[in-house]
């Protein structure tokens, strides 16, 4: 089995995450909040129907897209489930997060690209890097304390599970719950036609 994920994580409230995330991307505008599911098939419906993929032509016809960022209490973490992997792999996003948080981690692994990706951030300066791109190995920063056991230049799926666990954090659990799911939709209003 695969693994499809951004994910974001800071030992604060969801309130607290929530708001330093939006403040962390000025180029978001909040166009819906949902929360109190009912079950998790209606948390996944109204996810599926509050984004919108737009192509680069209804982009370039003004016609922007919409995304939706749902979030989850861990325990001590708050979690922010990033599908399209935009915000979990933003490095100016999460150096502003943990400016205002502490300490930030954020995960990426998409196994149909062959890429896991790992970043620690405390109090706005980056920590810990582990990117693996295709079995190329990029490594920054001292190995943390609760990389103990786990071999970074290996980083992939099962890694990344392991570092889960060892910060205490168990989003599979989270995300098959609607219980304190906090559900954002947003228009992203960055203009790409510099690019």
């Amino acid at each position: 089995m695969g693994m499809h994920l951004g994910l974001i994580a800071a030992k604060t409230s969801i309130a607290k995450l929530k708001a330093a995330f939006l403040s962390a991307c000025p180029q978001l505008d909040l166009v819906a909040t949902k929360e109190d599911f009912v079950n998790a098939d209606e948390m996944w419906a109204w996810k599926d129907a509050n984004e919108e993929f737009v192509t680069a032509a209804d982009w370039d016809a003004g016609k922007p897209g919409k995304s939706v960022y749902m979030f989850w209490q861990d325990g001590a973490w708050a979690l922010l489930l990033d599908s399209e992997y935009t915000r979990s792999s933003d490095e100016e996003a999460l150096h502003a997060l943990s400016s205002k948080l502490g300490i930030v981690l954020s995960f990426v692994v998409e196994s149909a690209g062959g890429c896991a990706f790992f970043w620690c951030f405390e109090n706005g300066s980056p920590r810990r890097k582990i990117f693996n791109s295709d079995g190329e190995m990029t490594i920054d920063g001292e190995p943390l304390t609760e990389e103990s056991g786990i071999d970074a230049n290996r980083y992939y799926m099962d890694e990344t599970e392991m570092l889960w666990h060892a910060f205490g954090i168990a989003p599979y659990e989270r995300f098959k719950s609607p219980d304190g799911c906090v559900a954002i939709s947003v228009i992203d209003r960055t203009d790409y036609s510099a690019d």
